[in-house]
């Protein structure tokens, strides 16, 4: 049972062309608020989980006798079963359904974060990590492209700012956890805190229960009847406000298309490629400035522990504003052009935080790179999944955040190789170039999609070539 399964809807013909109208026309509704906080909590815990660990690298260098070299490769790993995570998840979940993946990669998540904190040594570290990212990827793919197809279509964009809040949670929570146990706390602190991450157990089942399946999955499997019924009751609620505006269906985006034609189209295949290449810049820069901010702070700069942990918490405090300016702007300028705005804007503050040693500059330099940094990806969260096709949306989506993940698991041993060259200053001005260099191809080749229905991106893509 679902929150809309004690609702009865009007009947109405089925139409597959008009139910993904029909459902972008809906004001926001309680349901929506109900799923979006489920939403948050699960990119939550799979954040909480990565988090964790860049924090407590210090500690796991110390209590656990891993070198620094040991720590980048167990970062690195994360990545790579990212990088599975997406490219198998996505694929599942165009098969078996968005909720269905989301629900089982976070139960997947849990119990290798769970995993990390009884890890006896290297090798079952490294082995976690991995099982870690792949549970929070395929989780993570699947909740951005159910946000997509199932928020109406001029507030999509609002609610990934919303969703991502659970950064903002997080990421507090994370530092003063760390901040008031690690540094106090005896050698097995670190692993109680991962340990706490397997909270996820409980909160995979109560997204299975409490969300119905994506509209636009059910109609891509020929499932008319039960996208029909999600519609007609959200519809049911919605009219006790007042009327609803006539749907705009776009009929020839709404008809099915198989995965081979999607994948055949060579305009669909340019934008997979031009978007794994702007989201691989992006998450590379992103994890050169988090993974690494904390060791360059502590050996870098030689602030003490218990201060650089402060810095963090400063930080992560002034990164509250980042989904409030999110939901401000972004369905008010076309993703792509704000992808490289931001990118730009938060090359000073990355290049900033490398070449400055006055705590203060650190502090605020960091400050506003995590702001500005944070809205990249948030606009990269909402666009990805919009440029695809309902049939290949999970797939296109997996392989596009799989691929832009090698860039996280690159952070590992490029910022190793970076900081032993060149310090803190060569891992954050290499930051700086990666978000620049690549949101310049999302710019020329990456479609339009800011308040447009995902049928007529489809149409426009698929007859475009």
């Amino acid at each position: 049972m679902t929150l809309l399964d004690s609702e009865a809807g009007p009947a109405s013909e089925m139409n597959p062309a008009e139910i993904p109208a029909r459902l972008d026309r809906l004001p926001v509704l309680a349901p929506h608020i109900a799923w979006i906080a489920l939403l948050t909590v699960n990119l939550g815990l799979g954040y909480y989980d990565n988090a964790l660990f860049a924090y407590v690298t210090p500690a796991i260098v110390e209590h656990a006798g891993l070198t620094v070299g040991e720590v980048g490769l167990a970062s690195s790993s994360f990545f790579a079963g990212m990088v599975i995570g997406g490219l198998f998840g996505g694929r599942l979940a165009d098969r078996f359904g968005r909720r269905s993946i989301m629900v089982w990669g976070t139960a997947t998540c849990s119990l290798g974060v769970i995993a990390t904190g009884l890890a006896p040594n290297f090798e079952t570290i490294l082995a976690s990590r991995t099982v870690t990212g792949i549970g929070v990827q395929a989780s993570m793919s699947a909740l951005l492209v159910y946000i997509v197809e199932m928020f109406p279509a001029a507030t999509r964009g609002r609610f990934v700012s919303i969703v991502t809040s659970a950064f903002v949670i997080v990421a507090p929570i994370v530092a003063l956890l760390a901040l008031v146990t690690v540094p106090a706390g005896g050698p097995d602190t670190w692993r109680h805190l991962f340990i706490l991450g397997g909270i996820g157990l409980l909160i995979a089942p109560a997204a299975h229960f409490l969300m119905p399946e994506s509209v636009r999955w059910h109609i891509s499997r020929d499932q008319v009847g039960k996208a029909e019924q999600i519609v007609a009751k959200l519809e049911t609620r919605a009219l006790r406000r007042g009327p609803l505006a006539e749907p705009d269906p776009v009929a020839e985006g709404s008809q099915h298309v198989s995965l081979r034609r999607v994948l055949g189209n060579k305009r669909i295949i340019r934008t997979i490629v031009a978007l794994s290449i702007g989201y691989f810049g992006a998450t590379l820069g992103l994890y050169l400035y988090q993974n690494w901010a904390m060791y360059v702070l502590v050996d870098g700069l030689s602030i003490a522990e218990a201060d650089a942990y402060r810095i963090q918490l400063v930080w992560n405090v002034v990164y509250f504003v980042t989904p409030l300016l999110a939901w401000l702007v972004i369905d008010r300028v076309e993703r792509k052009t704000f992808i490289l705005a931001s990118s730009l804007i938060s090359a000073v503050p990355l290049a900033g935080l490398g070449l400055a040693t006055d705590s203060l500059l650190v502090t605020s330099a960091g400050g506003v790179a995590a702001v500005v940094t944070g809205l990249v990806i948030t606009a990269y969260f909402a666009y990805i999944p919009e440029t695809i096709p309902t049939e290949a949306r999970g797939l296109g989506s997996g392989i596009i955040i799989s691929v832009g993940n090698i860039g996280g698991a690159l952070s590992g041993v490029l910022g190793a190789a970076l900081y032993g060259a060149w310090a803190g200053a060569g891992v954050m001005i290499t930051a700086a170039v990666a978000f620049v260099a690549f949101s310049i191809v999302i710019l020329i080749f990456g479609p339009r999609t800011t308040n447009r229905p995902l049928e007529g991106v489809t149409a426009e893509e698929l007859h475009a070539a």
